[in-house]
């Protein structure tokens, strides 16, 4: 009677005589740290591990992989920052794990959501007269919903493209002072 063989020995006797080559195994190398490099970030960011845990634990994967400088941190700390959202534990991270100093993005990011601030405190209350001129709505409980205003809509698309461009600029800029 013949041999009953397993869906994984099958695979193994097929692929036997295939190896990977060596720009596969450089993609293979860059795609497991720039994971666990994710996976390190997203617990810091959650703060279920401390700046210094996540510096020891990058420490450890830079000498694991012969890592010779701060690229694949900086690149992944970089990839993470949201103009909208609360970047300090990332901007943390780049002054302290990359060395980099990360106030021109701060100060950038900082410049932004104080003026998205005032534009859409500026379109409430623009929204707020056109309601009581127009519909004699008016009073403190009126609250204009900006996510349903089209023109603050395209206000808001380029302020975000006004500072993505000049974030992209200093992302490179630190980008490149990582390779140092």
């Amino acid at each position: 009677m013949g041999e009953i063989k397993s869906t994984l020995d099958l695979v193994m006797e097929k692929t036997k005589h295939l190896s990977q080559s060596s720009e596969e195994k450089q993609a293979q190398r860059r795609k497991d740290i720039e994971n666990r490099l994710r996976g390190m970030l997203q617990k810091y960011q959650d703060k279920v591990i401390s700046l210094e845990h996540l510096q020891r634990d990058y420490e450890g994967l830079k000498a694991e992989f012969n890592l010779p400088n701060h690229t694949f941190l900086a690149g992944q700390v970089i990839d993470r920052l949201d103009p909208d959202g609360d970047n300090r534990a990332l901007f943390e991270a780049l002054d302290h794990c990359c060395n980099l100093d990360s106030s021109g993005l701060a100060n950038l990011i900082n410049e932004y959501q104080a003026t998205v601030q005032t534009a859409a405190g500026n379109r409430r209350e623009v929204v707020k007269e056109t309601l009581a001129k127009k519909y004699k709505i008016a009073g403190d409980a009126v609250v204009p919903n900006l996510a349903a205003d089209e023109d603050w809509q395209h206000e808001a698309r380029k302020l975000v493209s006004v500072v993505e461009e000049k974030l992209s600029r200093e992302k490179e800029r630190l980008a490149a002072k990582a390779k140092n």
